[in-house]
Order: structure tokens, then C-alpha cells, then sequence
């Protein structure tokens, strides 16, 4: 197994790319094994434990364009953003994918397709040649699944300042931090003082 010029591995498997000229009338059915190789994920990207799977229906349809329906399912996992504990987060999806030509530019179209294309511009990928890579447009879900901050539980506690052990589990012998004074605390005493001078003045 190769890599690619900035370090990535490259996909072990070319079996999520489809060579359009060759689906046949009925359609093509696809059902492969989804992984890190597969999906030419990094270490540090993502964790993936086991084989997950990609079933899909892809049919050619008019002017060059090809859709494509099917289910992802597979196991990830990657760092609390507070206590770094692994913290899983299973991708299973329903997806909906249309292929266009790269050649067909959106105002090539009349008003009716093109508002129909602005309605599932998020599902619609161009390309180029013979050839729909469905791999690189899994891996982008995969990715697009995964929250901006994952926490292992909402209440999550983090980890110590002092010798980083994981807060949420019995407590380290190292003492709570000091709280440090808000720069707003002085306004709020002032604040306190006004309210009970007028009182006393009634």
C-alpha cells in the first residue's frame, strides 16, 4: 500500500469507483466493505474499530448524470474534547447522491432543473471521464458526520489541571484550583453596595 504526495494512504480498494459506460440498464448493485484503507483516512483523522459497510443502487440516467441510493453504517470513534477519553459515534446513513458531468455547467439549465439542483446541491457531486469515485464522496460523509466538539457525555468533567487525570473518575489527590477573581466582580460589589445604601436610605 502506497501513499499519496501529502502522506495520506491511498485506498487499498478500487471497488467504490464505477465506470459509468459499464452500468448496466437495470442498474448496478453495490456492497462493500468500508474502513480506514478504504477511505484513506489518516490515524489522527479518525478511528474506525471495525469493517463497516456501503450498499448502494446506481443507475445512469439522462444527459450523463447518475444517481446513486444507498446505506452507510460504520463504527467511529475519536477524543473527548474534554477528558481525551475515546468516544464512539456510529455513522449510519441514508444517502442520496447524484452524479454530473463536470462538462454541464448549472446555467445550462432552464429555471425548473435548476431550481430542482439548488434543492440537493448538497448531494450533488461533478465528474470528470468514465469514472464516479463513490469512495472519496463516502469518506466526505463519514467526516461531515462527525460533531465539531464530541464529548463523551454532556456533564463530562474533564481532566485536572494539575496532573491531567480524568475527572470523571474517582477524584486525584491534587488540590481544587484557586478561582480566580472575574475583572467584573468589583462592578457587581458596586452594584451590591448601591442597592443596599438605598435601601437603608428608605
Amino acid at each position: 500500500m502506497g501513499q499519496s504526495d501529502d502522506g495520506r494512504v491511498k485506498s487499498a480498494s478500487i471497488m467504490l469507483q464505477v465506470s459509468i459506460s459499464k452500468i448496466p440498464t437495470e442498474g448496478l448493485e453495490v456492497d462493500e466493505v468500508v474502513n480506514r484503507d478504504v477511505l484513506a483516512l489518516a490515524a489522527e483523522e479518525l478511528s474506525i474499530a471495525d469493517n463497516g459497510s456501503f450498499r448502494a443502487h446506481v443507475e445512469r440516467a439522462d444527459a450523463g448524470s447518475v444517481h446513486v441510493r444507498g446505506h452507510l453504517h460504520l463504527n467511529t470513534s475519536g477524543p473527548c474534547a474534554r477528558c481525551l477519553a475515546e468516544t464512539p459515534l456510529l455513522v449510519d446513513q441514508e444517502l442520496d447522491l447524484f452524479f454530473l458531468p463536470e462538462s454541464e455547467a448549472l446555467s445550462e439549465y432552464d429555471d425548473e432543473e435548476g431550481a430542482e439542483l439548488q434543492d440537493r446541491d448538497l448531494v450533488v457531486t461533478f465528474y470528470k471521464g468514465d469514472v464516479i469515485d463513490l469512495g472519496a464522496v463516502v469518506r466526505e460523509h463519514v467526516l461531515l458526520a462527525q460533531p465539531m466538539k464530541r464529548l463523551c457525555r454532556e456533564d463530562c468533567k474533564g481532566v485536572c489541571p494539575t496532573c491531567g487525570a480524568d475527572r470523571n473518575l474517582p477524584a486525584c489527590a491534587c488540590p481544587a484550583p484557586a478561582k480566580s477573581e472575574s475583572p467584573f466582580s468589583s462592578i457587581a460589589l458596586l452594584g451590591t453596595v448601591e442597592r443596599a445604601s438605598g435601601k437603608n436610605a428608605r
